[in-house]
């Protein structure tokens, strides 16, 4: 007995389906990334890690965390806490299709928050906090080292909205003026290059 047509097409999706059983997988990865344009600093390269939950044949969810630590020129230290979500697209072919490069376009949003520390004339610590806002696009490529294990590099260029911080060259040990500060509200535009690469390893499937 033949099947008919319009049957067949019903099922070419769930045949499609059982043939790439990868949506829905989750992955864990642990993430390096460098800031090469630093202002008033120096050494900003973060460390992190970020999951990966696959939506859809080509688009996969990514949220990330990482730790900026940073030395600021006059003997003050800066730390930047970044946690984001970012929406992955493959306009070639999804991954997990026995390909070995899988290039993506990457848009997302995130959320810093940034401390100043420095040590006064008084051996006083004085300490400068904000949080600031951005949104992410770039563009990355996965290589498929095996079937559970991926290697990622990606340049992102980041757009970050919050109050800016006011600098000053003078050395905090010699002065009783912390020479750091935040203006009144107002919001400043601080743009980011980012190079990021990532270890990434699938734990299994969600659905």
């Amino acid at each position: 007995m033949k099947t008919p047509l319009f049957l067949l097409a019903l099922l070419m999706p769930v045949a499609a389906d059982a043939e790439n059983p990868f949506s829905g997988n989750i992955q864990i990865g642990f993430r390096g990334t460098v800031n090469p344009i630093v202002k008033n600093g120096f050494s900003w390269i973060s460390y992190g890690a970020q999951v990966r939950m696959k939506m859809a044949r080509r688009i996969n969810s990514e949220f990330i965390a990482d730790y900026y630590p940073s030395t600021v020129k006059w003997e003050a230290q800066r730390k930047d806490i970044r946690i984001g979500a970012i929406a992955l697209y493959y306009p070639l072919h999804e991954i997990y299709t026995g390909k070995l490069f899988t290039p993506y376009f990457s848009f997302g949003t995130c959320a810093t928050h940034t401390k100043i520390t420095a040590t006064d004339y008084y051996l006083k610590e004085q300490v400068a906090n904000r949080w600031s806002f951005g949104l992410i696009t770039g563009m990355g490529l996965l290589l498929h080292i095996l079937p559970k294990l991926d290697l990622g590099y990606v340049t992102q260029y980041t757009a970050q909205f919050g109050s800016p911080f006011q600098f000053s060259n003078t050395n905090a040990r010699n002065t009783d003026t912390f020479p750091v500060k935040l203006p009144q509200a107002r919001v400043n535009f601080e743009g980011q290059l980012l190079f990021c690469m990532s270890v990434n390893y699938t734990l299994g499937d969600l659905w």
